[in-house]
């Protein structure tokens, strides 16, 4: 057997080797070292703001700014700048001041408009503050001048009492020469206001005061001279108004549109005719009609009364847009073959019927006409109001009468198809007052007393018994007194006179109308 022992000795050699390399390299380790004595605190250094320190300075800053702009407005408005410090006072408040600045600011932004007479944003300032709890600063003064302004603007929106109204023509109106002469004696007369009818077509304009008017549009001719009037009239201490046909406006026009006309149905051959008469359905006409008020207004006029000579017929407003609107609203067809079925007389339908009609007997195809004449009616109604609106944001002091007809009190079903009118909604509205004409010939041979009496039993019917409880004011009413030829009935009469205002109640307006028996 051969031995291994050398092989043996050999590698146990090998592994002492390495073991004594080991343990020279572990000679030359670095010993294990204890913690570090500190004898003493490290310097403090000087750490960076804090983030609330920061925030304060920031708002110490911001409100050295809103004080300065508080400042600027305020000296504006001590200069009498008003127009310049509601520029101030709105930026101050747009910023977000502290509270106290922000009551300040609002205070004097009230009182910046008050000195404008814009009484509207006026009030929105001081109701803001009226709100805030009792005692705390401003509450009672804004409160007491809230009120203040309020019934201003109530008194704004009614006719002053009493009025006694001319009602003319452009074409009637005197020249530039001779209108101080004649509006002396109509004042002398009683006459307080004047009623300026811009008729239904476009008037040639020769009264214009300065030939600078000459290069002007129709329009522009028509503002100047409207201007010219209003300033004269109010002179003498006289108001002026202007009577319009909405139906009629399109006249005035730069351009006639055809789109704008209105349609009219014909029964018997069962087709459309265009009229000269103007679609209010029409939304550009809107717009044009909105724009033309506007004008207008801001010639100094102290009213806008809407007129109803050219009334909607019970065949017309048959437009596209005015179906295709109706049609939509009911879920109905927009024939109008459909709305005006053959054979159907809807005043013969309700002849003799002394309250409103019953549609619930009426046949299914009568029943949509019926919601035709209503919609119609309504849809009216709602456009002037909304131009109402529109026209009194810029201009607060102009007033708004509408014209209804007597028979709308008296006979609703009749009113209703006959004029597409329903005047207990009419009187429920917000327009300023309303002008009650009774439907007189004027081709008619009457004698003047017979048409006094005429008027009287309408009047005391339709107006007193029907209008005044619900206007609840005599001054929201004027009622129309024809004059004879050009002989105008004198509003006060003399002590040996017996006056034909003698049965309407004190207070109510009446218009004497020149127009009628011309």
């Amino acid at each position: 057997m051969v031995s291994h022992r050398p092989k043996n000795y050999f590698h146990a050699a090998v592994v002492c080797l390495l073991c004594v390399g080991m343990l020279a390299a572990c000679g030359h380790t670095r010993p294990a070292q204890a913690p570090p004595v500190i004898d003493s605190l490290p310097p403090i250094v000087e750490s960076s703001p804090s983030a609330e320190h920061v925030r304060g300075q920031q708002a110490k800053n911001i409100r050295r700014i809103h004080e300065r702009l508080f400042q600027d407005a305020q000296h504006h408005f001590e200069v009498r700048d008003f127009q310049e410090a509601i520029r101030e006072f709105t930026r101050l408040l747009a910023l977000n001041p502290q509270r106290d600045l922000e009551k300040d600011g609002h205070w004097w932004l009230g009182q910046s408009y008050d000195r404008m007479q814009d009484w509207d944003a006026a009030q929105n300032e001081y109701r803001l503050l009226a709100s805030a709890p009792i005692g705390q600063r401003y509450q009672s003064h804004s409160a007491l001048r809230l009120k203040e302004i309020q019934g201003l603007l109530e008194q704004q929106t009614l006719p002053p009492k009493d009025t006694q109204a001319i009602r003319f023509t452009l074409g009637q109106l005197p020249g530039p020469d001779g209108f101080a002469q004649g509006i002396q004696k109509m004042k002398h007369d009683g006459v307080t206001t004047l009623l300026v009818d811009l008729g239904c077509q476009r008037t040639a304009l020769q009264n214009v005061a300065s030939a600078n008017t000459q290069q002007l549009p129709e329009i522009g001719k028509l503002q100047a001279l409207l201007r010219f009037y209003a300033e004269r009239s109010h002179r003498a201490g006289l108001l002026m108004y202007i009577g319009v046909n909405l139906r009629c406006l399109g006249n005035w026009a730069p351009a006639q549109r055809q789109s704008w006309h209105d349609r009219r149905y014909q029964a018997e051959t069962r087709t459309l005719q265009t009229t000269k008469q103007f679609d209010l359905y029409h939304p550009a006409y809107q717009e044009f009609l909105t724009k033309f008020l506007a004008k207008l207004c801001q010639e100094g006029v102290d009213g806008l009364v809407f007129l109803n000579d050219h009334p909607l017929g019970m065949f017309d407003g048959v437009t596209r847009i005015g179906v295709k609107r109706f049609a939509k609203q009911f879920g109905v067809v927009s024939d109008p073959s459909q709305i005006f079925h053959q054979g159907f007389d809807p005043l013969g339908a309700v002849k003799g019927s002394k309250g409103p009609f019953r549609a619930k007997g009426a046949k299914s195809q009568d029943s949509l006409f019926w919601r035709w004449a209503g919609w119609k009616a309504r849809e009216r109604l709602t456009i002037l109001e909304s131009m109402v609106v529109r026209l009194r944001a810029q201009y607060s002091s102009v007033q708004f009468g509408l014209e209804l007809h007597p028979h709308g009190f008296t006979d609703p079903v009749g009113a209703l198809v006959k004029y597409a009118e329903d005047s207990m909604d009419a009187a429920g509205r917000s327009f300023s007052f309303f002008f009650v004409r009774p439907e007189i010939d004027r081709r008619s041979t009457f004698t003047e007393q017979t048409v006094i009496d005429k008027l009287r039993r309408i009047s005391t019917k339709a107006v007193l018994e029907r209008l005044l409880p619900v206007v609840d004011d005599p001054r929201r009413i004027w009622v129309s007194m024809p004059a004879k030829g050009a002989q105008r009935l004198r509003p006060q009469a003399a002590a040996s006179e017996v006056s034909p205002l003698r049965h309407f109640p004190a207070g109510i307006g009446v218009v004497h109308d020149l127009r009628a028996f011309s």
